[in-house]
């Protein structure tokens, strides 16, 4: 198949701390015609634990204006901060200084994965998530924290205190997957699996099942939302609800499709 044809429907731009280890995963979610293109800006992350203060220096505005510059030579459609803790350890409003660093240098629509998954949770219309998480608790309840500055009441998380992404990266989607279990709630409209680097693509429907109610895992709002924004439909059956029922582009509400538009 030629490049065209690759590109037919877009193109996304991700980017990535170099310890990532799951590069494969992302490319179980996009449809046919949607192509990836990934750059990664050096990272301390393999010699130091997962801690605030160390993922809150891997999401510093000039190291990302550094990285987009590196990708914008492939015109993205949209693009993405493909990692979860370094965008929601700021809190509220940061995620979007991010996604508006990378929209100026990169000229088209950008967004972050913390960003991506409050909108996730926006288009099912919930306001009461379980969430779990592979990092320690100390960063663990900033996410809880993020999610609550958004309007949305977290009614149980768990963290499972890992402390570097080759570990995150190389556990089974079993282990997400009892995750999401071991945080469900009754009242919990749906359940949140944070952080990039897990892997739950081939799960998610089964755990659905089990559940029933949505899961959604970092990975999958990491590439539903910047097709959105680039007003790709990428609805799919197999790869959970998110892309089951809110995959047609700009289906879900204007407040959960936050654009950082190039200024």
């Amino acid at each position: 198949m030629g490049t065209s044809m690759r590109n037919w429907r877009g193109r996304i731009g991700l980017i990535s701390p170099d310890d990532a280890v799951n590069d494969d995963e992302y490319w179980l979610y996009p449809p046919d015609g949607v192509n990836l293109f990934m750059t990664r800006f050096t990272t301390l992350k393999a010699v130091d634990d997962i801690a605030p203060d160390m993922v809150d220096s891997y999401g510093a505005l000039d190291v990302l204006a550094r990285a987009a510059e590196t990708l914008k030579i492939t015109r993205p459609s949209a693009a993405v901060f493909a990692c979860t803790s370094c965008s929601f350890i700021r809190g509220r409003g940061h995620d979007l200084n991010q996604a508006a660093t990378i929209a100026r240098v990169m000229g088209c629509p950008a967004t972050t994965v913390s960003t991506a998954m409050v909108a996730a949770v926006r288009s099912f219309g919930a306001t009461r998530v379980a969430m779990g998480a592979p990092y320690p608790d100390s960063v663990t309840a900033q996410f809880a924290h993020f999610l609550e500055q958004h309007g949305i009441a977290v009614t149980r998380w768990k963290a499972l205190g890992m402390t570097t992404e080759w570990q995150i990266g190389n556990s089974p989607p079993w282990v997400w997957a009892e995750l999401a279990r071991a945080v469900d709630t009754p009242d919990a409209q749906l359940v949140v699996i944070s952080c990039t680097g897990i892997r739950m693509a081939e799960v998610l429907n089964d755990i659905e099942a089990d559940l029933g109610k949505p899961v959604i895992a970092a990975p999958q709002a990491m590439l539903w939302h910047p097709m959105q924004l680039a007003g790709i439909d990428c609805t799919r059956p197999d790869r959970g609800r998110l892309f089951a029922q809110h995959g047609a582009a700009y289906r879900t509400t204007p407040e959960a499709v936050r654009v950082a538009s190039p200024s």
